[in-house]
């Protein structure tokens, strides 16, 4: 018994006019298609009298992506034409069948699909060629994914063209620069992201200095970028770079590196009270004291992010824990305490001079302190206090850069890559990534995208 179930494709649906007709061969599933079944009288406008030739006739095979158990194959018959419209002129061609390439020999979504596992999904061609032949029925080589990738970024707009189409669809003002130190290399990539959550652009630099990072911004205001608002770590050669370029242009220091600095500071304090207790725990003579003492040291060191952990974010049963260990060690509420009041500094104020008041508070509780974790906390955030409460001078300016998030991005695409090999890699990548992700490339019928005019 034999049971016929309608199979359409892309390429089937854009090349109806060749009569397509498909068949069970050797446990796949053929769909025939011969170029020579188009009117061509029709296509170039010829009288009925003309008469097509054909000659070097060739059948090959083009592979498609299959939904069912058996591969899904085109087997193309084709041959090189011509016609002689006037007696003396001959006019050649050859045949194009729309959505495959027969260089390939895949389908042009199998290509797409490859591109899109590879990048996209973040698989890296090693995993993409694995599933696409598990999932799909289409055997394709790694060496092909890699060669793929190159040609879509190819055939894709510039580096410079895809932000100003970036910009032309939703206008940028702000800019969340960080940077991302590659797998496997002693380079230094700059990242911009802007309001948008849309990674700009990501450019290799041969150090972090004000002088790499100038040129960076340049380019950005040549394309046509005016930020009023940078979002920066504290790192003093963005800083310079950016007052020198955008003199008019707001900075704020991202909450998460603010955050993480002191945390460095104060989290030396925490080491040295639980060294000093390993310490008294190995010098005391008294077993049973000796014993206590370690066994102090002990939960201290494993529940020790909690310390470094926000009130609204731990769990009830965290909170329980965290109050066993103050009890048994309440020299360590000084600590967190002193967490407690850096967090309130940013994230209770309505305005900037609350947050000073909050500042005073917190200089006022650690006024016994000297030359520790404490009193660098201390200092940092006196030296940069202006631009880490721009949020609250400034209206619509946020409290945390987007840049981090930009950062996961690129990073799981270059874990999955396994490192890209070269700084173009990376940029391939990220071009790809900005058409499917920002720009509406898909992986059927994608448009094409084009330089915006100026």
């Amino acid at each position: 018994m034999y049971v016929q179930i309608p199979v359409t494709t892309e390429v089937v649906e854009k090349n109806a006019d060749l009569k397509p007709k498909g068949q069970v061969e050797d446990q796949r599933i053929l769909i025939e298609l011969d170029t020579r079944q188009r009117d061509y009288h029709q296509l170039f406008q010829l009288k009925r009298n003309v008469e097509i030739h054909w000659y070097n006739e060739r059948t090959f095979e083009v592979q498609e992506l299959s939904a069912f158990s058996w591969p899904l194959v085109y087997r193309i018959t084709t041959a090189d034409g011509y016609y002689i419209p006037t007696p003396g002129q001959r006019v050649n061609f050859t045949p194009q069948i729309h959505g495959l390439c027969t260089k390939r020999k895949v389908s042009d979504v199998v290509l797409r699909l490859g591109v899109f596992l590879c990048i996209i999904a973040g698989l890296g061609t090693r995993k993409a060629s694995w599933l696409m032949n598990l999932l799909f029925q289409c055997s394709v080589s790694k060496s092909a994914l890699e060669r793929w990738v190159e040609e879509v970024a190819d055939n894709l707009p510039s580096e410079d063209d895809m932000i100003k189409s970036l910009h032309q669809q939703k206008p940028i003002t702000a800019g969340h620069l960080d940077e991302l130190f590659p797998l496997g290399t002693d380079a230094c990539v700059l990242v911009l992201k802007d309001e948008h959550g849309r990674i700009l652009t990501a450019q290799e630099v041969a150090r972090r200095d004000e002088e790499q990072v100038k040129p960076f911004l340049t380019r950005l205001q040549k394309l046509g970028l005016q930020f009023t608002i940078f979002y920066i770590d504290h790192w003093q050669a963005y800083f310079n770079a950016i007052g020198a370029l955008s003199p008019q242009a707001e900075i704020q220091y991202d909450y998460f590196h603010i955050l993480q600095n002191i945390w460095r500071k104060v989290w030396g304090e925490f080491r040295c009270h639980r060294r000093d207790l390993k310490a008294r725990g190995e010098a005391v003579e008294t077993k049973w004291y000796a014993r206590k003492l370690k066994k102090m040291a002990a939960p201290l060191w494993k529940n020790r992010y909690l310390f470094f952990k926000a009130e609204e974010n731990l769990s009830a049963q965290e909170k329980e824990i965290l109050q066993e260990v103050l009890q048994q060690q309440p020299e360590m509420s000084y600590l967190r305490g002193f967490l407690c009041q850096v967090w309130d500094i940013f994230e209770g104020p309505a305005t900037e001079a609350e947050a000073q008041e909050k500042l005073a508070e917190l200089k006022k509780y650690a006024a016994h302190q000297s030359d520790n974790g404490y009193t660098k906390t201390i200092s940092f955030l006196e030296a940069h206090f202006k631009n880490m409460t721009t949020f609250l001078r400034v209206p619509g300016t946020q409290r945390n850069s987007l840049a981090e998030s930009g950062m996961r991005v690129l990073r799981r695409l270059e874990c999955n890559h396994d490192g890209f090999r070269s700084d173009q890699a990376r940029r391939n990548a990220l071009k790809i990534y900005q058409a499917v992700t920002y720009l509406d490339w898909s992986i059927h019928n994608p448009p094409k995208l084009t330089a915006p005019s100026d």
